[in-house]
C-alpha cells in the first residue's frame, strides 16, 4: 500500500493550529492535514460552514494499514501518534514557542519566537510564490489574528504583521476573521452582559438583522465595547447597538459588520462619533427608552437594503426522493457536478444528501440502500427574503453546505450553497455601480426597447423568476461598444414567463417547448399599455427568451445533452469568460452585474480565456470563435487557452462540417477577416481543416481586392450581389486540385449550388493567364459566360494584371448583355430559312460581330445576316434546307 505523509496538531485545536495544518499542506500538497478529535467551538463553526472547501481529513478517514512515511507536527511539541506510524517514522515539529523537549533521533524542530505558528509557514508560502485562494487566505489570517489578539498582543512581531498584510493582499476577508474571534469577560462584564441578554431585541430593517440591547447599572463597567462584540457573535446581526444607563447618563456603543449600515451616523445624532463599523456616544439627560425609540426610528433612513438570499440562490434545484436507491443518484451527481441534493418526501424537504455520504455508501457496497438511510435529516431551509446573515447562521448550526430555498408555502424554489456565500466575500452592495449599469443599458437601447425591458423585469419580479441579460450585449456594454442584440435568460420556465407577460400587457407569442424558448411579439396594445406610442423609436418586433440550462457532453465534439438549470450553469456552458457576464433584471437588485467566472477582469486585461480545460474537447469550434473574438476586440488568447487549442487541433476532424463552415463564415464576415485568418494559420487551425489552406501574399491581395469591389462595384450588378463571403472563401480553395476541392466542399457540407460556385471560381482563376492578354470580346465572353458571378469576381480579385481585371469587368458589366437585335422570326422573314440548328449558328455569329465591333447598326446587322446566309447557300451548293 502506498505510504502517506501526515500533518498533525494538538487536541482542542484553535485557529492557529488548524491554519498551520493548512499552511503545511500548501507547502507539501502530498501531505494530509489531519484534524484532531476536538477543536474549539469557533473553529468547529468555521469548519461546518467552509470545511468542505478545504483539504482537511479526519483521523477516521485515514486508510487502514497505510504506512506513514513522515509526520509534520504544527503549533505544538507533543502529539498523539497516528496508526501506521513506526517508532522510526521521521517527525518534524514547527512551533512558535521555544523548544521545550528533548528530540529523539528521528525528530527535528523548526521554530522562531513569533506571535503565531501560522506566520512561520506563511513566510515560506510567500517565499515560494505559492498562490492561495481567498478562503485559504482567510483561514491563515484567522490563525495569525487569534494568537496575536488581532496583532495587539505583546508577543506580536513585525513578521506577523507582514504576513497578515500579504494575506490581505491575497483576499483574506477581515469580516469573516472578526466574526470568528472570541472575547473573554470579567465578572462585572459578565453580569452586565446577562442583563443585556435579557433586554436584547432583534429588528429586521430592509433585510438586515439589527440587535438593540439596553440595561441599567449602578456601578461602572469597563470596556462595554467587548459586550457589543459578544452580542454580535451570539446573534450575528448586521449591527448591534448597546445602551447602558449609569447615574442618568447613557453610554451608546455601536458595532457594525456591513457597509450597508454606517453605525457612526447613529452615534453622531447623539453627539458621538466613530466610523462605519464602530462608533460610540455619551448621551446625557435622556430617558433610556426615548433613545431606544429614536434609534429604531432613524435606522430605516440610513440603512441600505441587505443582500438577500434571493440574490444568491440558484433557481430550480434538482432534488432526490427519500425512497430512491443510492445507485440512481450516483450518475446524476457525476453529470451535474453537484455536491449534494435536497431530499424530498411528499413534497416536503426532509434532508440533504451529500456527495460524501454517497461516496461512502458506494465504497461499502450499500448502493441498493435508500437515500433516507444516509441523508442528513432535517427541514433546514431559507426563504428568498432572508438576509445572508440568516443563511450563514443556518449553515453554521447545521453544517449543511447547501440550503434549500422555499417560498412561504414551503414549496422548493432553488438552492443556495456555501460557494455562493464565499463568492460574496469582499463583494459589498454597490448601488452606484448598479445604477451606472442600468443607466448604460438604458442608453444603449432604443426608448421602446427599454420600456419593454422594464415591463418584463417587473413581471419576472412579480413571478419570482430570475431574469438576466446575458452574452455579447453585456460584454460590449462594459467595453463601451454597446450593441442592440439582447439575449434574455430565464431561471425556470421561459414559456410560462412569456405567457404571464402576454396576459399582463398583451401582444402575441411563439414558443418551442422542446428548446424551452419563447418569443414575445409586442403589438399596439402593448405600446399603449406601457404609455408609449409607435412614434417612439425602437419598438422591436419581438423579444427572445430562453430558459437557463446546463449542458453535458456525452463524448468529445458531440452536441451536448441539455437540461433545465440556473443562471450559473447556464453561464458556465458558454465559451469564454468574457461571455459569462450577466445583468440581473429579476430578482432585485435590478442592474447588478453577475460575474461568477472572472469575466470582467479578463475584459479589463484584454484576454480570451476558456472556462475549463476540456472546453475545446467539448466543442472544438470554440477555437475558431476564440480567434474571431481576439481579433475583433484587439485582445489576446491567454497562454493556457492557446495551449489547449494546440492540444485539441486533432478533434476538428470529428466536428460536423456545417459547424466549421458556419464559424468560417462568421470570420469572413468580420471587418478585418485577414487578421483572423492569419491567426488561424499561425495556430495551425487552417491546416487542421485542410493542409493546403494557406494565407499567402496572393490570397491577401485578392482578399483586399474583394473588399474594394464590395465598396466600389467594378460592375453594376455587384450592388445586388450576395455571395461575398463565398467568393472570399473560394480564394482559399481555388488552387486545390478539383477532386480535393470537391472533397473539402463535401466535408464542410456545402450545398451543391455553393460547391459549384467554388468550382467556377477555381476554373475562372485558372483562366487568368489567358485573360491577361488582350483578346477580342467574343473570346472573353466564350471563356467566362459558362461560369457564374462568384467565379468572375474571384478571378477579378485574384488577377495581378490590369488587362485581366479590365476584361473581366467589361464582360460582367457590358459584354455579357450584348445580344443580336434580330431574332429567329427575323431570320425566317428575311431569308426564308426554316428554323433549325442553323439559327443558333447565325445568331452566335451576329453576336460575335456586335461584340467585336464588326457591325454597329441594325442595317449592318441585316446586311451581315444576308451575307452569312449567302455564304451558307454557296457552301451547300444551293438553297438551305
Amino acid at each position: 500500500m502506498q505510504p502517506v505523509k501526515l500533518i498533525l496538531t494538538h487536541d482542542n485545536a484553535d485557529f492557529d493550529a488548524v491554519a498551520s495544518l493548512l499552511a503545511a499542506h500548501l507547502l507539501d500538497s502530498e501531505a494530509l492535514p489531519v484534524l484532531p478529535a476536538r477543536v474549539n467551538r469557533n473553529v468547529e463553526q468555521f469548519l461546518n460552514l467552509y470545511g468542505s472547501e478545504l483539504p482537511f481529513v479526519r483521523r477516521g478517514d485515514l486508510r487502514r494499514g497505510a504506512p506513514v512515511e513522515s509526520v509534520t507536527v504544527v503549533d505544538t511539541q507533543s502529539f498523539s501518534t497516528a496508526r501506521g506510524m513506526r517508532p522510526e517514522t521521521p517527525v518534524h515539529f514547527i512551533d512558535h514557542h521555544p523548544l521545550a523537549r528533548e528530540l529523539e533521533a528521528n525528530y527535528t524542530f523548526t521554530g522562531d519566537p513569533v506571535g503565531a505558528a501560522t506566520t512561520l509557514l506563511v513566510e515560506q508560502i510567500h517565499a515560494q510564490q505559492i498562490s492561495i485562494a481567498l478562503l485559504e487566505a482567510t483561514l491563515l489570517l484567522l490563525g495569525i489574528y487569534e494568537d496575536t489578539g488581532s496583532l495587539l498582543y505583546g508577543t506580536t512581531t513585525a513578521r506577523d504583521a507582514r504576513c497578515a498584510a500579504w494575506l490581505l493582499d491575497c483576499g483574506a476577508d477581515l469580516d469573516v476573521v472578526r466574526e470568528f474571534l472570541a472575547h473573554r469577560l470579567t465578572p462585572e462584564q459578565r453580569e452586565l452582559y446577562e442583563r443585556l441578554l435579557e433586554r436584547a431585541e432583534t429588528h429586521v430593517v430592509k433585510g438586515h438583522a439589527i440587535l438593540l440591547a439596553t440595561a441599567i447599572t449602578r456601578t461602572p463597567v469597563d470596556e462595554i465595547a467587548t459586550l457589543a462584540h459578544k452580542l454580535r457573535e451570539l446573534y450575528e446581526p448586521a449591527a448591534v447597538f448597546v445602551l447602558v444607563q449609569l447615574n442618568g447618563d447613557i453610554q451608546l456603543v455601536a458595532r457594525g459588520t456591513t457597509d450597508a449600515l454606517d453605525v457612526s451616523a447613529i452615534a453622531r445624532r447623539f453627539g458621538g462619533g466613530g466610523h462605519g463599523r464602530a462608533a460610540a456616544a455619551l448621551i446625557r439627560a435622556r430617558k433610556l427608552d426615548d433613545v431606544r425609540q429614536e434609534i429604531l426610528r432613524v435606522l430605516p433612513e440610513i440603512i441600505v437594503p441587505s443582500v438577500l438570499v434571493g440574490a444568491l440562490m440558484s433557481v430550480g434545484a434538482q432534488t432526490v426522493r427519500a425512497d430512491e436507491r443510492i445507485t440512481s443518484v450516483v450518475d446524476r451527481m457525476q453529470r451535474t457536478g453537484h455536491e449534494g441534493f435536497p431530499v424530498v418526501d411528499g413534497g416536503r424537504i426532509v434532508g440533504l444528501l451529500t456527495r460524501n455520504a454517497v461516496d461512502r455508501a458506494m465504497s461499502h457496497g450499500l448502493g441498493n440502500r435508500r437515500v433516507r438511510e444516509i441523508m442528513e435529516a432535517g427541514e433546514i431551509t431559507v426563504q428568498p427574503t432572508d438576509s445572508i446573515e440568516v443563511l450563514q447562521q443556518r449553515m453554521m448550526r447545521s453544517g449543511w453546505g447547501q440550503i434549500p430555498v422555499v417560498d412561504e408555502r414551503g414549496a422548493l424554489l432553488g438552492i443556495v450553497t456555501r460557494t455562493d456565500l464565499i463568492k460574496r466575500w469582499g463583494q459589498h452592495p454597490d448601488d452606484g455601480r448598479r445604477e451606472d449599469i442600468l443607466r448604460r443599458t438604458r442608453a444603449a437601447l432604443a426608448p421602446g426597447m427599454w420600456r419593454l425591458v422594464e415591463a418584463v423585469a417587473r413581471q419576472a419580479q412579480q413571478q419570482r423568476v430570475g431574469l438576466y441579460i446575458v452574452g455579447g450585449f453585456v460584454r460590449d456594454l462594459l467595453l463601451g461598444q454597446p450593441t442592440h442584440d439582447l439575449d434574455l435568460v430565464v431561471e425556470g420556465d421561459a414559456i410560462a414567463l412569456v405567457q404571464a407577460i402576454r396576459a399582463s400587457y398583451g401582444g402575441d407569442m411563439r414558443s418551442h417547448a422542446q428548446f424551452g424558448t419563447a418569443k414575445w411579439l409586442p403589438d399596439e396594445t402593448v405600446v399603449q399599455a406601457l404609455g408609449g406610442s409607435r412614434d417612439d423609436n425602437g419598438w422591436p418586433a419581438f423579444i427572445d427568451f430562453a430558459s437557463a440550462r446546463r449542458e453535458f457532453y456525452e463524448q468529445p465534439t458531440a452536441l451536448p445533452t441539455v437540461q433545465r438549470g440556473s443562471i450559473k450553469p447556464d453561464l458556465y456552458r458558454r465559451d469564454f469568460t468574457i461571455n459569462t457576464l450577466a445583468i440581473r433584471l429579476s430578482p432585485e437588485p435590478m442592474g447588478e452585474l453577475l460575474d461568477f467566472y472572472g469575466g470582467e477582469q479578463d475584459l479589463k486585461d484584454g484576454v480570451i480565456r476558456v472556462l475549463h480545460s476540456l472546453s475545446f474537447v467539448d466543442d472544438p469550434t470554440r477555437m475558431l470563435r476564440a480567434v474571431r473574438l481576439e481579433q475583433r476586440l484587439g485582445f489576446r488568447i491567454e497562454p493556457r487557452t492557446e495551449e489547449l487549442i494546440h492540444n485539441a487541433l486533432g478533434l476538428l476532424d470529428r466536428v460536423s462540417g456545417d459547424r466549421i463552415r458556419h464559424e468560417l463564415a462568421l470570420i469572413l464576415a468580420e471587418l478585418q477577416p485577414l487578421r483572423a485568418l492569419a491567426r488561424l494559420e499561425r495556430l495551425g487551425i487552417l491546416a487542421a481543416i485542410h493542409p493546403d489552406l494557406h494565407l499567402d501574399d496572393w490570397v491577401r491581395s485578392a482578399f483586399c481586392a474583394v473588399r474594394h469591389a464590395r465598396e466600389h462595384h467594378p460592375w453594376p450588378s455587384l450592388a445586388q450581389f450576395d455571395n461575398w463571403m463565398l467568393t472570399t472563401f473560394s480564394l482559399f480553395t481555388s488552387r486545390l486540385p478539383q477532386d480535393e476541392l470537391e472533397a473539402l466542399g463535401r466535408r464542410l457540407q456545402f450545398s451543391r449550388v455553393y460547391l459549384n460556385h467554388l468550382h467556377d471560381a477555381r476554373a475562372a482563376i485558372a483562366l487568368l493567364p489567358e485573360l491577361s492578354r488582350e483578346r477580342p470580346p467574343s473570346e472573353i465572353v466564350a471563356m467566362l459566360e459558362p461560369l457564374d458571378e462568384v467565379g468572375w469576381l474571384a478571378a477579378w480579385a485574384a488577377a495581378t494584371e490590369a488587362t485581366a481585371r479590365d476584361q473581366i469587368a467589361r464582360f460582367a458589366g457590358t459584354w455579357r448583355y450584348v445580344k443580336p437585335r434580330l431574332g429567329g422570326h427575323d431570320i425566317q422573314a428575311l431569308t426564308g430559312i426554316k428554323p433549325g440548328p442553323v439559327y443558333g449558328e447565325l445568331l452566335g455569329r451576329l453576336r460575335t460581330a456586335w461584340l467585336n465591333g464588326e457591325i454597329a447598326t441594325p442595317d449592318e446587322e441585316k446586311a451581315l445576316l444576308l451575307r452569312l446566309v449567302e455564304d451558307l447557300r454557296a457552301a451547300d451548293g444551293g438553297s438551305p434546307s
